[in-house]
Order: C-alpha cells, then structure tokens, then sequence
C-alpha cells in the first residue's frame, strides 16, 4: 500500500527523492553497506506489496526511521473520461500545490503522463498551464510519487480500464505534463534514476519520454547521463518569428540549436502542434521536412486541444491529412496523434491545476 503525506512537517531528505547512488553514499557513509540499498527499494517499490521497511535489519531500519522521512502527495480529486478511458488525477502536495498526473490506457498498454512542475514558466501560448507561470520546482519524490500513485489506484480499479486496454500494468512514462522537464534537470534526472531502476519502478529506457521545448545546454547534460532516453522535442513552427509567438523561449534557445544536439540522436520523437491558419500550411510542411532531413526523426502531429480562452483553433482534419501526406511524400515519418481525455482537460495543453 502506498502511504499518504502525514501531519509532521517533513524532515530533510525523503526516501523517495533518493536515487541508487544518492543512497548508497549515505549508507557507506554511516557504515551501512551498500547491499542494503536493493533492499530498500524492494521496501519502497515492489508492486502490490506494502512499502514497510520491517525486512530490514534493526539497525538500519531505526537509522532510516530516524533520518529520513517516507511521505508521498496524496490524490485529492479524479475526472474519468467515458469516451476513452483517461483518467486525470490531481494531486495534491504538502504545501497545498496541485498538480495534475493522467493515466492513458491504449489498446496494448497504459501511459502515465507525469508533471515535473507546479506550472510553467515557459508561457507557451497553446499550453493552459502556461498561464499559470512557475508556481515552483517538484522535488523528486513528488516526481515519482504520482507513478507510485498512479499504479496503485489502477490496481485497485482494473475493471475501470478492461474494456479500453488489455494492458494491466503502467508501461510507458512520458514527462509531458505541467511544467517543462530540463528546467528542473536535477529532480528530472533523480526521478528517472528511480523509475528506471532494477529495483525501483523497472522501467525500460525506450519506456520513458521526455517533452521539451529545448534547452541545448540542459539537453546535453540529460543525454550525457541517459543516452538512450527518448526524446519529445516541441517544434510546432520551424520559422524562428513564428515560433517565438508561440514559444516565447525561441529567442532564448533557438531551435537550430537544440536540433544541432539532437541531429544523431535515435529517439527523437518532432511534436508539432497544427494551428488552424498559423503553421498548417503545405509551404509549413515543406519547410518542416528540409529542417529535419538532416535528423532520425519521426513526427508527431497534434490536434490543437481547445484551452480556456484560448486564442487559436483546430486544423481541419482534410488540411491535416494533407500536412501529413506531404511529410510522408518528403521521406519524414509522421502520424497524427488525437489526443484523449480533451472531454476533461486531460489532453496535450489542457493541463491546469
């Protein structure tokens, strides 16, 4: 069973924020072996067992009892989708932020879409959660405690899903919710250190993406650690002007930049987001296949998900085809992804908490 935040305030490290080698420091440090931190893993993340840490020996459980703490967010609300079976889960954290983590079950797996931010202070202008800018970074136990919670309310709620999915279990993670992953790279790299572990969540490299608008620097540091992590790079307008309109960090990080970093890597993933009149056009499509004939990369095309407000609407689905055939017809692989769970703000830019 996974535990819930408690009333006593925190104490300075949590369990969940520590990585492999964080924790093996501190143990050699106290003595301890280093052994001991597969079991303490196998305490904190075994799937449908309880995460007591009574198996440890004496010793090291009083001095893990003592030192840190083991607390998670807790869920305060649930929106199910009865078209598709998403589910958003909002999540509250211990200073009353909220964020919000979705559970996407497909035909032959589920997908956890995970927050990394409360907000975002990139101020995309398609994105809802831009216009909540950056509340503040989560820690990495916030991070990976929306898989942890996530997992265990899917166990004890199968039947909700059995007729969207045959799959049982969260195979896929994709860091595509509120906020923008490199710019809290620390906690990021933390988080996927435990997800990824043989004794944490398991899961595969090839299983965990990241979404960003580019960051060449923090992109660098993220592929210097993790090689084959899969990469979800926010294009959505290949004009350098354009693009700052609708991603204002363009004049920050141009694009060319991060895609120099990226030109060899073999799982980048292009999201483009089709703006009805703004970058749909087939001149747009053209000038998208000549900035990634140099690349590997394969092409996401979204449709544009309606935000409170917003100011920008949906790409026919005939001009989307079109978009799409004119890609395919200059050697870019590209399908078109329709979002689910726009029923209930769950969908790619509806995020806001």
């Amino acid at each position: 069973m996974v535990r819930t935040q408690s009333n006593h305030p925190l104490r300075s490290t949590n369990l969940y924020s520590c990585s492999r080698a964080e924790l093996t420091t501190i143990f050699q440090r106290h003595g301890f072996k280093a052994c001991h931190v597969d079991s303490i893993f196998k305490c904190l993340y075994r799937q449908g067992v309880d995460d007591s840490l009574d198996d440890l020996p004496k010793t090291l459980r009083r001095f893990v009892r003592d030192n840190f703490c083991c607390t998670l967010p807790r869920i305060k609300q649930l929106f199910s989708s009865e078209h598709d079976g998403t589910t958003k889960i909002q999540v509250e954290l211990d200073d009353q932020s909220l964020i919000e983590t979705v559970v996407i079950p497909e035909r032959a797996r589920i997908t956890l879409c995970i927050s990394t931010q409360v907000g975002c202070g990139q101020r995309c202008s398609f994105c809802q959660t831009g216009r909540m800018g950056l509340v503040r970074q989560l820690q990495p136990f916030e991070i990976v405690g929306q898989f942890l919670l996530a997992r265990q309310w899917l166990n004890d709620n199968q039947s909700r899903f059995s007729r969207f999915t045959s799959a049982n279990s969260i195979s896929n993670i994709v860091c595509m919710g509120m906020g923008e992953p490199l710019d809290n790279l620390d906690a990021l790299v933390d988080a996927i250190s435990i997800l990824s572990d043989r004794h944490g969540a398991q899961l595969a490299m090839r299983k965990i993406s990241v979404s960003t608008i580019g960051n060449p620097i923090a992109l660098q540091k993220l592929l210097a650690v993790y090689p084959k992590i899969r990469i979800a790079l926010s294009v959505h307008a290949v004009d350098s002007k354009l693009r700052a309109k609708i991603i204002p960090s363009e004049r920050k990080w141009p694009l060319d930049e991060s895609l120099r970093i990226l030109a060899d890597h073999r799982y980048l993933l292009v999201q483009y987001t089709l703006l009805n009149g703004v970058n749909d056009s087939i001149d747009d499509a053209q000038a998208l296949i000549k900035l990634l004939a140099p690349t590997e990369a394969k092409v996401n095309l979204i449709v544009y998900n309606p935000i409170r407000d917003g100011r920008f609407t949906a790409t026919s689905v005939a001009q989307i085809k079109t978009f799409q055939h004119q890609l395919l017809q200059g050697g870019i692989r590209a399908t078109v992804r329709y979002s689910k769970g726009n029923d209930i703000e769950a969908a790619c830019g509806q995020l806001f908490a």
